[in-house]
């Protein structure tokens, strides 16, 4: 799926202005991250193209569907996976029903009174296997660890077969281990699927690691958009009005800025 955004401004009733005009576009198969410190406005675009805050002006261009309006908006949604920071899982529910909540945009509300078919079950239970939770098929969601919620919560987008995953800080309230695994995973089940995926994320490493492409926000304007190889020193402080810890040079780097040798 391709998605665009076409002259985006989002400003809050409050009139915190969290999004300056924006015009960008995500292209099929890609993983993007959209990355910058907390408040940057990489969550409200992320939103934004999911129909979760509405725009103060400008659109979202969907292929397939068109502008995103309140018409067409059930439609977009139904393709379009969201993984959440905090899960939002029922915890006194199973991993399998948490899950099967993915399938709800394809029944018409009266539809949803009723129990899931045999084959929709069979299509979460598979979900559940990619994550490598199969085992906790039947154990309440809340008996989980958070890295485990958060890999419940990428099954029940997968449930969908969506084309688009929009994911907001996954892995912000995850020890570094568990952020590591659950979006090495994320990232490989998109690239087997051909799924487009666009993740905020404000961790610089995860971005570098993971990224096809970064697109760095900052006081709601895009100051950077290209490759990690091409993300460095000067885009870094745009971005971050400082250079992170983890974007020093390593020895090595510094002795070959000295000598202006490079292996």
């Amino acid at each position: 799926m391709t998605i665009q955004a076409n002259n985006l401004e989002v400003v809050y009733p409050n009139g915190t202005r969290a999004l300056n005009p924006t015009s960008t576009f995500f292209r099929t198969g890609e993983f993007t991250v959209l990355l910058g410190a907390s408040g940057a406005g990489k969550s409200t675009l992320l939103r934004a193209l999911n129909g979760l805050v509405t725009p103060t002006r400008g659109a979202v261009q969907i292929d397939g569907i068109g502008e995103l309006s309140n018409k067409t908006l059930r439609a977009h949604r139904r393709r379009t996976g969201m993984v959440f920071q905090q899960h939002q899982l029922i915890g006194r529910a199973s991993v399998l029903a948490n899950v099967l909540m993915g399938r709800l945009g394809y029944h018409a509300s009266l539809r949803t009174l009723l129990p899931f078919q045999v084959k929709e079950k069979q299509i979460a239970l598979d979900a559940i296997e990619r994550v490598g939770l199969i085992e906790y098929a039947l154990r309440r969601a809340d008996e989980l660890s958070g890295g485990q919620q958060q890999r419940v919560g990428i099954a029940r987008a997968l449930v969908q077969e969506p084309s688009l995953i929009l994911a907001d800080e996954p892995v912000a309230s995850l020890d570094p281990a568990s952020a590591d695994r659950v979006l090495g995973l994320l990232h490989s089940i998109c690239k087997d699927d051909g799924i487009t995926a666009i993740v905020s994320l404000h961790q610089l490493e995860f971005a570098k690691r993971y990224a096809d492409r970064i697109v760095a926000l900052a006081q709601g304007r895009i100051v950077f958009d290209g490759t990690p190889a091409k993300l460095g020193k000067q885009e870094i402080a745009r971005i971050y009005g400082t250079t992170p810890a983890d974007a020093q040079d390593s020895p090595e780097e510094e002795m070959n800025l000295r000598t202006g040798t490079y292996a």
